[in-house]
């Protein structure tokens, strides 16, 4: 017999991070993700939508699972590698479909739990935490190694699958920052050390011929706007990826030496903060948190001296519905001439991010506010940090996901530039099994 690599969900697609991997007659899957574009302009309608598992995977919106088949009743565990929705966040549909555990790094889990009973789901897996840097026995035949890696979310591990055949190594998402502002660096010496058979890799920026900078980057970045400005009488409001707890955190401290009270506005920024606070990762209990949209206008309503305040918001996709798009466009606040918005973050590379932060933007605009953009530093590795990641993992063979057919092919060509034959990288796509000995 031998190692088969099911690819689910995220092959020549950005999104809907999935595999599975068939060791003799068990199963691993590694990350049960969304595809962001197709749920939320699914689930943004004003209409009741059916939200089954087989309705979401006949739009594409989560993985695939009925490529398994019978094989379903195989799986002896599902791994994930990190708390961003294209990566877990289709555990509430589909975890009941296998019969096993859930692991995932504590900031993960804490993430899914809450996932789970905002949406009033029935999970009936165990959900298991695992800390990064951990090894632990899945079935007879498997071992699962989390090993700690830098990326925009804490407790992000590589995951690597230990079988008879060799390792498989899924680094979906990572980046190697020398200079993380949250967490430890990521952990070279145990990459160093493992052979590696087949190394299933992040290439979204494939494409992007440098180093992705580090985090403190980012921070000093805030600092610069924030602290060396001019920002007396301004309100401010700042909006980021909620999961990029190293950022939130970032601004809070950044918000306390402007002697402004922090206020974070918004759901999905209050399920990740209280994540993080109760996987013991850092402490928000000193930030006033309101999370509900409903809430959000009554309290700015009542605020004075709103010039006192520092404001972090979601919706920094320009997502219509959320917190940062209401209180543009529906009256929740009045702004003055040179206050400031702050988007530290990058457009998600889709077409309808781009439609709405530009409509976005335009709104701000006509209040004569001042935009700051691309306040950011993005978590996955570009073409150099690739370029090394192969070099520190050394795999036989080479699996890019994450990505469309340019980005996949560009890894590729990278993977040939370092030394590899045409016979030892699979450009696959989703379904496309391969066997490998």
């Amino acid at each position: 017999m031998a190692l088969e690599i099911i690819p689910i969900g995220g092959f020549s697609e950005i999104g809907r991070n999935c595999a599975a991997l068939k060791v003799d007659d068990e199963v691993v899957i590694l990350d049960l993700g969304l595809h962001m574009e197709k749920y939320i302009e699914y689930t943004d309608s004003d209409d009741i939508v059916d939200m089954s598992s087989k309705s979401l995977m006949d739009i594409g919106a989560i993985p695939d699972v009925r490529t398994l088949g019978n094989l379903s009743k195989k799986v002896v565990a599902v791994c994930l590698g990190h708390a961003h929705l294209d990566h877990m966040g289709a555990v509430p549909f589909l975890g009941n479909k296998f019969d096993c555990p859930i692991y995932g790094a504590p900031f993960t889990m804490e993430v899914l739990k809450a996932m789970i009973k905002d949406q009033k789901i029935d999970l009936r897996n165990d959900l298991i935490e695992q800390k990064e840097n951990s090894r632990f026995r899945v079935s007879k035949n498997i071992e699962i190694e989390f090993i700690n890696v830098t990326h925009s979310t804490p407790h992000a591990v590589l995951i690597a699958v230990h079988t008879k055949y060799g390792v498989v190594l899924y680094a979906n998402e990572f980046k190697l920052d020398e200079h993380p502002t949250l967490g430890n660096k990521t952990n070279i010496q145990r990459l160093k050390e493992l052979k590696i058979k087949a190394l299933i890799v992040d290439c979204l920026y494939s494409t992007n011929p440098t180093k992705t900078p580090s985090e403190m980057i980012a921070k000093q970045m805030l600092k610069e706007i924030l602290l060396e400005n001019d920002t007396k009488g301004r309100n401010i409001f700042v909006t980021t990826f909620s999961s990029h707890i190293a950022r939130v955190k970032t601004i809070k401290e950044i918000g306390r030496k402007m002697g402004r009270k922090v206020v974070f506005l918004g759901r999905s920024l209050a399920k990740y903060a209280l994540a993080a606070q109760d996987a013991n990762i850092t402490n928000f209990s000193d930030i006033t948190i309101v999370k509900y949209s409903s809430k959000v206008k009554k309290f700015l309503s009542k605020l004075s001296n709103t010039d006192k305040y520092l404001f972090v918001v979601t919706g920094h996709q320009g997502e219509p519905k959320a917190i940062l798009s209401r209180i543009i466009n529906n009256g929740f606040f009045n702004f003055k001439p040179g206050d400031m918005v702050i988007f530290s973050c990058h457009i998600i590379p889709v077409p309808i991010n781009y439609d709405n932060r530009k409509k976005l933007e335009d709104s701000i605009k006509q209040k004569h506010v001042r935009i700051f953009r691309d306040i950011h530093v993005s978590g996955h590795a570009s073409r150099e940090d690739q370029r090394d990641f192969f070099a520190i993992t050394k795999p036989e063979f080479i699996i890019p996901i994450h990505g469309d057919i340019p980005r996949m092919e560009a890894m590729k060509e990278l993977a040939l530039e370092e030394g590899y034959k045409e016979k030892d990288v699979f450009l696959l796509k989703n379904k496309e099994i391969i066997k490998i000995n």
